[in-house]
C-alpha cells in the first residue's frame, strides 16, 4: 500500500513539471507571438523566425507566419490536429516533403505565396495534398512555376476536397498536356491573374464555376476553350488589352456561363450568342463604334448590360431586341446622339437607363413602359418637349442636371415622375402652370440656375407631396417690401412642412443686400415691433456696457492700487528682515571678537622667561623701570637707585646694610614628602617700590626650578629671590572681558 502511494505521488509530481514546461512553452510562444485570449489564433507573422517556435497548444486553429526567414516547411505542425487556417506566405520556403500535412485533418486554408517555388516537383503535388482530407483553400500565387502543365505520367495536383486553387503572378505563360485539373475533383475556383499567359486551352472540370484570367496577355477564346467546363458560371477577363472576340460562328460557347467580365479590353464588335444563359455583362471601357440589330438576341436571359466608356455612336430600333428581362443599361460615356424612338420598347423589363455624357439634344423623343429612373445628365439638352414626360410611363426619377436648358414649358405633365433634377442649367423663370401636372412630385432642385424673381408659394398648390425644394445658388433679389417674398419664406423654411434650408437662399441684389440671407436682409422689415424693441435694448444695452466697462476699470484700479500697497509692505517688510539680519551678523562678529580675544594665550606664557644665568649676562639698563602694576595703571613709581643685581649673599648683606634684612616670618620653609626635598619659598613682600613676586606657573621658573634640583642635593634649601630687571617694558595688550572692572591674570 505504501508502495502503491508512493509511486501515486511520483506520477502526480511527474505531470505537474511536464504541465509546468508546456504552461511555460506556452506562455514562450504567446510573449514571441501574439495569441487570442483562448489561445486559439496565434500571429507569428513578421517577426524573423527562422521556425515555429515549440510550444504551440494543439487547441490553435489560426495559425499566421508570414513574413519570416524560414527556409525548410516546419516539422513541429503534425500535433496542431485542430489547425484549420495556415499562412506561411512570404518565407523563403522552396521544397515541401510529403508527410508536410500528416495529421492535419482540420487543415481548410493553406497559404504557400510569396515562397521560393519554382518547380511543381518541388511541390510534392500527388502526395502532400492527400493528408490534409478537409484542405479548401491553397494559395500559391507569387511563385514561379512558368508553367502549368501534367508531370510525367502524374497529375499536376490530387487533392479530393480543394475548391480554390490560387495561382496570380506565378509567370504562367502556357497551359497544356492534359489537364492540370483533373486531379482536383472538387475543384470550383481557379484565379491565374497577373500571368503572362495568351491561351486558356486544356483546361477540363466538370466541376469548375469561377475562372479569373484577368491583367493577362489574351488576345482570343476559340470555340472550343469553354466547353470543357460544363459547370463555368463566372468568367473574369478584364484588363487583357489584346483579346477579341470573333463575330464569325466560331465565337466561344459556353451554355452555363452567367457572369461575364470583358471590360477594359479592346474589343470592337460584340458578340455574346455563345452565352444564352448570360445574366450580367460588363463590356465597359472598350472601343465598340456601332451596335448592330439583334445583337442581343441570344441573351433573353441577361438582366445587366454595361455598355458605357465606349465609342458607340449610334443605336439601331432592333439593337435590343430580344432583352426581354433586362433591368440595367448604361449607355453613359458614348457619343449616342440619336436614340430610336421605339428602342427601348424592346425591353419592358427596363428600370433603370444610364444616357449620361452623349450627346442627346432634346428630350421627348422616346418612349419606354417600364423605365423609373433616367439619367440624361451632361448631354447638352436645350430643350424639353411639352409631352417630353408623357410616354414615360413609369417614370419616377429623371436627371437633366448640368445640360443647357433655358425654360421649362408649362403644363409638363407626369403622373408618376417624383424626383426631378434641373440642377446646373440656365433656367429664369417658372409661372403657375410649370408643375401644375406632377401631382406626385416629391422634390425639385434647381440649384445653380439663374433665377431672380421670387416665387410664390402657389407654385405648388397642386403638388401636395412636395418635401424637398432645393434653390440655392441663384440670383435671387430681395425686396423686403414685397410680402409674397415674406409668404414664400416661410412656406419653404418653416416647419413641419420645411422644404429647404434658410442659409442657402441668398439675396444677390440690391447691392447693399448682397451676400446676406434673406432672414438678415429682411429681418426687421418682417418684424417691424423687433425693430423698435431692439432699439432699446440697444440703448439700454450700451448703457450697461458702458457701466459695466466703468465698474471694471474701478476694480481694476482698486486691485492695482491694493497689490501695489501690499508690495510696498511686503518690500518694507523685507528691508526691516534685512536689516536685523545685518544686525545680528554684527553682533555675532562682534562677540566671536572679544571671544577670539579672551582666549588668545598670554604671550608671555609661550615664551619662557630667561633663567638666571641668561639674566645676568643680559645688558644692563640705563635707567630703572617700574613695576608691571605701575606701568600698567599709568602712576610714576619713586625713582630707585640703580643697584646691580647679586648673589644671595650678597643680597643679604647689602639688606643687612641698608636695615632692610627680612626676618624669618618672611621665609617658608616647605617640604616634599615624596623627594624628600625641601625648599624654601619666599612671600611677596614690598621692598621700597619693587614688588618680588615669584610665578610658580611660569614655564622659565619650571624650567630654572629643574635646573637648581639638578645643582643641590635632596637635603638642600633653596632661597629663591627675584630681582628686578633693570630692561625695559613691553607693552602688553591686556585681556578684556566683558567685566572690565575684575582683575585678571595678565594685569600682573
Amino acid at each position: 500500500m505504501f508502495i502503491l502511494r508512493k509511486l501515486l505521488f511520483l506520477v502526480i509530481v511527474a505531470n505537474a513539471e511536464i504541465s509546468d514546461v508546456d504552461n511555460s512553452d506556452r506562455n514562450y510562444v504567446c510573449y514571441v507571438c501574439a495569441c487570442s485570449a483562448d489561445r486559439r489564433i496565434v500571429d507569428c507573422s513578421k517577426r524573423s523566425l527562422t521556425n515555429i517556435p515549440d510550444g504551440i497548444s494543439e487547441k490553435v486553429t489560426n495559425l499566421n507566419v508570414s513574413n519570416n526567414e524560414i527556409l525548410l516547411f516546419p516539422q513541429n505542425l503534425n500535433k496542431l490536429v485542430n489547425l484549420i487556417s495556415l499562412d506561411l506566405s512570404g518565407n523563403q520556403i522552396s521544397h515541401m516533403p510529403e508527410n508536410a500535412l500528416e495529421n492535419l485533418t482540420s487543415l481548410e486554408l493553406l497559404n504557400l505565396s510569396r515562397n521560393n517555388f519554382d518547380t511543381w516537383m518541388n511541390l510534392n503535388p500527388n502526395d502532400v495534398l492527400q493528408t490534409a482530407t478537409n484542405l479548401k483553400i491553397l494559395d500559391l500565387s507569387y511563385n514561379k512555376f512558368q508553367t502549368l502543365e501534367n508531370l510525367a505520367n502524374q497529375e499536376l495536383l490530387i487533392s479530393s476536397s480543394l475548391e480554390t486553387l490560387i495561382l496570380d503572378n506565378c509567370e504562367i505563360t502556357s497551359i497544356h498536356g492534359r489537364s492540370p485539373l483533373s486531379g482536383l475533383i472538387n475543384i470550383r475556383v481557379l484565379k491565374i491573374n497577373f500571368n503572362p499567359l495568351s491561351r486558356i486551352q486544356g483546361l477540363v472540370s466538370p466541376t469548375l464555376k469561377s475562372l479569373y484570367v484577368s491583367n493577362c496577355q489574351l488576345s482570343s477564346i476559340n470555340q472550343n476553350e469553354l466547353s470543357y467546363l460544363p459547370s463555368l458560371v463566372y468568367l473574369q477577363l478584364s484588363y487583357n488589352y489584346d483579346l477579341i472576340l470573333p463575330i464569325s460562328s466560331t465565337s466561344p460557347v459556353s451554355i452555363s456561363l452567367r457572369y461575364l467580365d470583358i471590360s477594359f479590353c479592346n474589343i470592337m464588335q460584340i458578340n455574346l450568342a455563345g452565352f444564352p444563359n448570360l445574366r450580367k455583362a460588363l463590356l465597359s471601357h472598350n472601343v465598340i463604334r456601332y451596335l448592330e440589330s439583334n445583337n442581343f438576341i441570344n441573351n433573353s436571359k441577361l438582366e445587366y448590360l454595361d455598355l458605357s466608356y465606349n465609342n458607340i455612336g449610334s443605336l439601331k430600333s432592333d439593337t435590343f431586341r430580344g432583352l426581354g428581362i433586362l433591368k440595367y443599361l448604361d449607355l453613359s460615356w458614348n457619343e449616342i446622339a440619336n436614340i430610336p424612338e421605339n428602342s427601348l420598347l424592346q425591353m419592358p423589363s427596363l428600370t433603370h437607363l444610364k444616357l449620361r455624357r452623349n450627346y442627346l439634344t432634346r428630350v421627348g423623343h422616346l418612349k419606354s413602359t417600364s423605365v423609373a429612373i433616367l439619367d440624361m445628365s451632361y448631354c447638352e439638352i436645350n430643350t424639353i418637349g411639352k409631352d417630353s414626360l408623357e410616354d414615360w410611363q413609369s417614370l419616377v426619377d429623371l436627371d437633366l442636371s448640368h445640360n443647357l436648358l433655358s425654360n421649362i414649358p408649362d403644363s409638363i405633365s407626369s403622373n408618376t415622375l417624383k424626383y426631378l433634377n434641373l440642377n446646373y442649367n440656365r433656367i429664369s423663370a417658372v409661372s403657375n402652370n410649370t408643375f401644375f401636372m406632377l401631382p406626385r412630385l416629391t422634390g425639385l432642385g434647381v440649384i445653380g440656375n439663374r433665377f431672380t424673381a421670387i416665387w410664390s408659394k402657389s407654385y405648388f398648390d397642386f403638388n401636395p407631396y412636395l418635401e424637398r425644394l432645393d434653390l440655392g445658388d441663384n440670383m435671387w433679389r430681395c425686396d423686403c417690401a414685397d410680402g409674397n417674398m415674406f409668404d414664400f419664406y416661410e412656406f419653404v423654411t418653416l416647419e413641419p412642412n420645411k422644404k429647404e434650408e434658410s442659409y442657402n437662399l441668398i439675396c444677390n441684389s440690391p447691392v447693399n443686400l448682397v451676400g446676406q440671407t434673406w432672414l438678415e436682409a429682411c429681418y426687421f422689415t418682417w418684424n417691424p415691433s423687433d425693430k423698435v424693441a431692439n432699439a432699446d435694448s440697444l440703448l439700454w444695452f450700451l448703457v450697461i456696457m458702458i457701466v459695466g466697462l466703468a465698474l471694471c476699470l474701478l476694480l481694476v484700479n482698486g486691485i492695482r492700487r491694493s497689490m501695489n500697497r501690499r508690495l510696498a509692505s511686503m518690500q518694507a517688510e523685507r528691508e526691516r528682515q534685512v536689516e536685523e539680519a545685518r544686525e545680528r551678523l554684527r553682533q555675532l562678529r562682534m562677540r566671536a571678537e572679544q571671544e577670539a580675544l579672551c582666549n588668545t594665550p598670554d604671550p608671555r606664557d609661550l615664551v619662557a622667561p630667561p633663567s638666571y644665568d641668561e639674566a645676568l649676562s643680559m645688558p644692563k639698563l640705563n635707567i630703572s623701570c617700574q613695576s608691571l602694576c605701575e606701568e600698567g595703571t599709568g602712576k610714576k613709581g619713586r625713582r630707585k637707585g640703580r643697584r646691580k643685581t647679586k648673589s644671595s649673599g650678597d643680597l643679604l648683606e647689602e639688606t643687612e646694610r641698608n636695615g632692610d634684612l627680612p626676618t624669618v616670618d618672611d621665609f617658608e620653609l616647605t617640604e616634599t614628602s615624596d623627594t624628600n626635598r625641601r625648599r624654601r619659598r619666599r612671600r611677596p613682600r614690598k621692598f621700597g617700590s619693587h614688588e618680588i613676586a615669584e610665578l610658580d606657573q611660569s614655564p622659565g621658573v619650571s624650567r630654572r626650578r629643574m635646573s637648581e634640583y639638578g645643582a643641590i642635593g635632596d637635603d638642600s634649601v633653596t632661597i629663591e629671590v627675584e630681582a628686578e630687571l633693570e630692561r625695559p617694558l613691553r607693552s602688553r595688550n591686556r585681556r578684556c572681558s566683558i567685566d572690565d572692572d575684575e582683575p585678571r591674570e595678565s594685569d600682573f
